[in-house]
């Protein structure tokens, strides 16, 4: 009777654990939205939809360079919130209407992408029903007077054809369709495809441009590249350009967005490149109008700019910037600036801003100003207090929590990061400054920080992102903007 008796508690002991229902899977990434998502039923059905839809659009798209960039692009502005005026998280109502509109996008992509892929879909022999799909096709038929696909509704072939390399051993076959979608309006489209042996396989298609050239084929120091030159439509004119690079293995996708991020900061205050670029394949290079803030958008009147790209994996990466005379005039005055109002850009290779500020009362006795950096790449901003030692009297920046009315407070540093905070202000001639900024003081001219992408990028300040190692290699911080 007791081991019956004993067995039975057990049982009952297991009954309610076994009856608690499972908590829903919850699958927003790590990062600032995470608990917020996962706590509400509505946005976590919204965030395991976009994540499944997701995942079938990166197995259809011919560009998951491209795709990748977007998708860090979107969950970095998500988490940004609104910043249209004064930064401010999204709203529950705002976060699903995103969701709604990225979801929606993502339909029509697999949409498009399904259509296209459905030329590697072989017929079956007779008595078969279902045959797997093969890369290798014949030519399609009719390719100047038929679009391949359904992408595009009422669509035309505008033109198609083949373009070969130099040496005739690359063959591209290329259409370009026009018609209009019913969420885009107006649209035009283009499909390329290589010779291979036996056939032809897709290389990569595009529906995003209102216009696209034909393509080229072009020798460069990265090697044969395959260029299509596309336009956007409205007053952006932006670009809706494709790069393809031949492999060994195939052609892969080069994305030609993620640049534009470093762009602001290498431009000389108040200047912007605000609609698309004009790209020289070959040269690896593009050429730009600059447009002043208070321009519209049909006349730029802020000179121009050659840019030079390089390609880092399967990115262009921004590697330098030639201003014309008219930009180059364009450069800020430092004695016109106020200390606490100033606002440096970074001259070398990061997506980083920094700013002198004056926030709640005097942040040390050495400068009542704190240094704010802002990473573009991370949405983060990072804030230090000036010191400064006595003898030759070093300068550094102390890391300190993101500061409120009553004050600052210092973040616990480890004791051999002090060595890479060092800090140095400097005049237009290059003197260094004696001591650190205060308010009502003028700027410094540049900003000099020896140490600080080292400390970033192996985490040593506290708040860096344990997810991605922030990227900010030595060079000057030059005056931009007086507030």
């Amino acid at each position: 009777m007791r081991r019956l008796a004993a067995a039975s508690l057990l049982l009952l002991l297991a009954v309610p654990a076994l009856a608690q229902p499972r908590a829903a899977t919850c699958t927003a990434p790590a990062g600032p939205l995470q608990a917020t998502i996962c706590g509400d039923a509505a946005l976590r059905a919204a965030d395991a939809r976009l994540r499944s839809i997701e995942r079938s659009a990166a197995a259809s798209t011919a560009r998951p360079a491209t795709f990748a960039t977007r998708a860090e692009a979107w969950q970095r502005r998500l988490e940004a919130g609104d910043t249209a005026s004064t930064p401010r998280p999204f709203t529950r109502d705002e976060l699903l209407d995103e969701y709604r509109e990225r979801i929606a996008q993502f339909d029509d992509l697999v949409r498009q992408d399904r259509s296209i892929r459905r030329l590697e879909i072989q017929r079956c022999p007779e008595g078969r029903r279902d045959c797997p799909p093969n890369p290798v096709f014949a030519r399609p038929a009719a390719l100047e007077r038929t679009c391949l696909g359904s992408a595009l509704r009422n669509c035309r072939v505008g033109a198609a054809g083949i373009v070969a390399s130099e040496d005739r051993n690359t063959r591209i076959l290329w259409q370009i369709q026009h018609g209009f979608t019913d969420s885009d309006g107006l649209r035009a489209g283009i499909v390329l495809m290589a010779e291979v042996r036996g056939g032809w396989r897709l290389v990569g298609w595009s529906f995003e441009g209102v216009t696209f050239a034909p393509p080229r084929l072009v020798e460069s120091d990265a090697g044969l590249l395959l260029h299509v030159e596309g336009r956007t439509g409205g007053s952006g004119n932006g670009n809706a350009d494709l790069f393809y690079r031949q492999a060994a293995q195939g052609w892969s996708e080069i994305e030609a967005e993620s640049w534009r991020t470093s762009l602001p900061a290498r431009l000389p205050a108040g200047l912007g490149a605000w609609q698309g670029v004009d790209f020289d394949a070959e040269s690896l290079s593009a050429r730009t109008r600059l447009w002043r803030e208070e321009d519209g958008n049909c006349c730029p009147t802020g000179g121009g700019a050659r840019l030079d790209f390089r390609i880092e994996g399967r990115s262009l990466v921004l590697a330098a910037i030639a201003l014309d005379a008219m930009a180059r005039a364009s450069q800020p005055r430092a004695e016109t600036c106020p200390a606490e109002r100033a606002t440096y850009r970074f001259t070398g290779e990061g997506e980083f801003t920094a700013e002198l500020r004056r926030e709640g009362p005097p942040a040390s006795a050495e400068s009542d100003l704190l240094l704010r950096l802002r990473s573009a790449a991370s949405s983060h901003d990072y804030w230090f207090r000036f010191t400064q030692s006595q003898g030759y009297g070093t300068q550094y920046i102390l890391p300190v929590a993101t500061p409120t009315p009553e004050g600052t407070r210092d973040l616990e540093t480890e004791e051999d990061a002090l060595p890479l905070m060092t800090f140095h202000g400097l005049r237009a001639d290059l003197s260094i400054q004696e001591t650190p900024p205060r308010s009502g003081t003028p700027a410094p001219r540049h900003l000099f920080l020896p140490g600080i992408g080292q400390a970033l990028w192996y985490g040593q300040v506290p708040g860096t992102p344990t997810q991605s190692r922030e990227s900010l290699r030595p060079g000057f911080w030059t005056l931009a903007t007086c507030r």
